[in-house]
């Protein structure tokens, strides 16, 4: 790390020290440095000794040398990008939005941007607002020599001009890694089984819609408006707060910033009523990232009800005897509401996790083992829990379900969508499909048994629900599969008229 001038030392002296150290630095290069230099360079489109000044400049650069030591650190991280100010860098998260859409603030500053260097990054200081050049080790046994550099360290790289860190890494996943993996006819696994890599994929295209529903969750995060003309953390304790009701200029500050509050709240609560549009062939996993986005937004807003700012304006306007408190309490109370109501959905379907992961990781033959148990997981939300236990919300998670089921056996079907049902074998194909028809067959069966036994239950309340928007689509699904081997049939029945050699 670069010594800091002290007030004895000349600007001169100083400089010199600064050299002295880059020099000093730049002797203990090798082989391996230069190697990562010119991928970076390569990368930024710079000349390999700009961006070895800008590495010897970075306090991390004692990073380098930790990455090629024998159980090391397993990765390594540059940023391409303009500095950024000491006091703005630590526990900075480049996803958060900078301002709520929400918020009074606004402006940006007007400095002129400096010029974007190379930084080797430690990720608990800085943030990514570039490009991120990154270096990851195979493994952390070995020493990383000049000889095995290019074989045990990987480079992986992405942008964040545009677009929070979450949607870089989604995007690239989503848009890169996913469609080669599926394209690739290579099958995984000591056996070549095709289902290793649908398993994978599965956890992949999970992670990436993950990683969008943070971001999703980021944005959506609402940010209570500043008192643009009065300083409310200058309030201290209940004398101020006593002053101030007594002043009307003062409260007439207050009263607008609760008003805007109070308009705030309002249409949180009336975007979180509005009917929800959602893909028609969405599985489960959405049901449970929709609630978990929404626990987060409105959590958020409990968090902020909680702080001093807000105690503070609500003693104000109570010393006052204010007419807003009486709004503010009945909206305080359906925030509270709508956060335990997240809160309660998401605990239960995260019970049902487990029983749905199958649907995106096995074939139809392997899921017929955990339909009981994933019906009855249903069957115990519907029973006891507070919130989510209506008609509507039942039915359209089965629906997402059965959505999840026919996008697997159509995956199924199709090796991934890699082969059309003609240019497999017939035997296979119709083998595959008799086993969707079974996947269908049992998943009703077993929800009939189910409804039965609630049927005649006086403690737990009946499956109540559409079964034909439930299962109508899996139904036509499997006519179509059905109609498939009718073709089959027909094909081969007339398959021997271009054999005939009858004439005449």
């Amino acid at each position: 790390m670069f010594s800091r001038p002290r007030p004895n030392v000349s600007v001169a002296e100083y400089a010199q020290r600064l050299r002295d150290e880059r020099e000093q630095k730049r002797s203990g290069l090798d082989e391996r440095h230069r190697y990562l230099f010119d991928i970076i360079a390569t990368r930024i489109d710079k000349d390999r000794s700009a961006v070895e000044d800008n590495v010897l400049e970075s306090v991390n650069f004692n990073f380098m040398n930790k990455f090629f030591n024998a159980d090391g650190c397993q990765y390594l991280i540059f940023f391409y990008q303009e500095p950024e100010s000491e006091n703005n860098q630590a526990g900075i998260d480049n996803a958060r939005p900078a301002y709520s859409p929400y918020s009074s603030r606004s402006g940006a500053s007007s400095a002129k941007p400096a010029k974007p260097k190379v930084i080797i990054a430690d990720l608990n200081e800085q943030r990514l607002r570039g490009i991120c050049l990154c270096f990851i080790r195979n493994s952390k046994k070995s020493i990383i020599t000049e000889q095995n550099i290019a074989n045990e360290v990987l480079f992986y790289t992405f942008e964040c001009y545009t677009e929070s860190l979450l949607q870089a890494l989604s995007r690239s996943i989503s848009d890169i890694y996913v469609p080669y993996l599926q394209k690739s006819n290579i099958n995984w696994g000591i056996n070549n089984d095709p289902m290793v890599k649908v398993n994978f994929l599965s956890h992949l295209n999970n992670f990436a819609d993950t990683l969008n529903s943070a971001h999703e969750s980021i944005n959506e995060k609402i940010l209570l408006s500043d008192c643009e003309k009065f300083d409310l953390t200058q309030i201290k304790n209940t004398s101020d707060c006593i002053a101030i009701a007594s002043n009307n200029e003062y409260l007439g500050y207050i009263e607008e910033t609760m008003k805007k509050w109070i308009q705030q709240m309002k249409e949180v609560l009336a975007e979180s009523e509005q009917i929800r549009r959602e893909a028609d062939d969405i599985g489960p996993r959405a049901e449970l990232n929709y609630w978990k986005r929404r626990m987060t937004k409105f959590n958020f807003l409990l968090d902020q009800i909680k702080t001093q700012k807000v105690k503070a304006v609500l003693t104000i306007l109570q010393t006052a005897r204010s007419k807003l408190i009486q709004q503010w309490r009945i909206l305080d109370g359906k925030i509270t509401d709508a956060a335990n109501e997240a809160k309660d959905n998401v605990r239960y379907l995260y019970t049902l996790e487990k029983f749905y992961e199958p649907l995106y990781n096995s074939d139809p033959v392997a899921m017929l083992e955990y339909i009981p148990g994933l019906i009855n997981a249903v069957r115990m939300i519907h029973s006891i829990s507070q919130y989510y236990n209506t008609s509507e919300r039942m039915t359209s998670l089965f629906i997402k379900i059965t959505n999840q089921m026919i996008t697997s056996s159509k995956i199924y079907i199709t090796n991934n969508y890699t082969q059309t049902i003609w240019s497999q074998n017939q035997t296979h194909v119709k083998s595959k499909i008799r086993d969707c028809i079974k996947l269908n067959e049992e998943y009703q069966r077993y929800f009939q048994i189910t409804k039965t036994k609630l049927a005649s239950s006086s403690t737990e309340p009946p499956f109540d629900f559409s079964e034909m928007y439930i299962f109508g689509k899996f139904d036509s699904f499997i006519r179509r599969c059905e109609k498939i081997i009718d073709v089959y049939s027909i094909i081969n029945m007339y398959s021997c008229l271009a054999e005939s050699k009858i004439e005449g």
